[in-house]
C-alpha cells in the first residue's frame, strides 16, 4: 500500500518494489521457520529451524530499516484520484501498523532468546553478544509478547493482501501494479480503471454531438 502520493510515475520505483517483494518472502520463511520449530523431529533440527528462524527475523528488521530510510529519498506514485480520504488514512496507518511490528518482533526475539540463556547464532556464522542477561520469568512473558505480535503480524499481512485485491479486482485501480515486480508491463496490458471510463464515454460524447470519432479527430 502507498503511504503518500506525491508524485506523477505511475510505479514503485525498483528498489521500493525488491524491498517489498524480499520482505515477503522473508516473512513467508520466517513463519515457516516458526511453525516447523514445533515439529521438528530432532533437537538438532530442532536448533536448525530455531536458528534460522531468529536470523531470517534480524534479517527483516535490517531490510525494514533501510525500507524506511530508502522512503527519504524517493517519491511514491499518487493516490488513485478516486480513492475516499477515509481508506487513504486506513491504508497508511495499517502501513506504518507493520513497520512497527518488523521492527518491534525480532528485537522481541533476541530479548527473549537472551533471557532464556542463549545467543542468537546469526546464519551459523557467529554468535550475537546478549543484549540482556539470563531471566527465566522474564522469558516467558517476553515469549508470550513474541508469539502474540507475530500472529497481530499475520493479521496484518492478511488484510494487507485482501486490501490490494480488493483494490485490483472490486476498485479496478493501480494499487497492486503500482507494485509488481514488471509494474510497466501489467499497465500496458490492463488499463487504469478512469481511462477505461473515459474510453467508455466517448462513444457516447460522439452520439450526443451527431458526429463520429472520425470527424472529430479531423477537427
Amino acid at each position: 500500500m502507498r503511504a503518500v502520493g506525491n508524485s506523477k510515475r505511475g510505479v514503485f520505483d525498483p528498489t521500493t518494489r525488491l524491498m517489498h517483494w524480499l520482505t515477503a518472502g522473508l516473512m513467508l520463511s520466517v513463519f515457516v521457520l516458526a511453525f516447523s520449530i514445533d515439529l521438528a523431529t530432532s533437537r538438532a533440527s530442532h536448533t536448525v529451524f530455531l536458528q534460522l528462524h531468529r536470523s531470517v527475523g534480524l534479517t527483516i528488521w535490517v531490510v525494514t530499516l533501510v525500507r524506511l530510510a530508502w522512503r527519504n529519498f524517493v517519491e511514491y506514485p499518487d493516490w488513485p484520484s478516486d480513492m475516499p480520504q477515509t481508506m487513504r488514512v486506513a491504508a497508511t496507518a495499517s502501513e506504518y501498523a507493520l513497520y512497527a511490528l518488523l521492527l518491534a518482533q525480532p528485537i522481541l526475539g533476541i530479548l527473549q532468546t537472551n533471557a532464556h540463556g542463549d545467543h542468537v547464532n546469526l546464519f551459523f556464522i557467529g554468535q550475537l553478544p546478549a543484549l540482556i542477561e539470563k531471566n527465566r520469568p522474564l522469558a516467558q512473558q517476553l515469549l508470550t509478547a513474541h508469539k502474540a505480535v507475530g500472529f497481530s503480524l499475520l493479521g496484518l499481512i492478511a488484510l494487507h493482501v485482501s486490501a490490494a485485491l480488493f483494490h485490483h479486482f472490486w476498485r479496478r485501480d493501480d494499487t497492486l501494479t503500482a507494485m509488481l515486480p514488471a509494474a510497466a508491463a501489467w499497465r500496458t496490458l490492463e488499463p487504469r480503471a478512469d481511462q477505461t471510463r473515459e474510453a467508455d464515454a466517448a462513444p457516447s460524447r460522439s452520439v450526443d454531438s451527431g458526429m463520429p470519432n472520425s470527424a472529430h479527430s479531423l477537427n
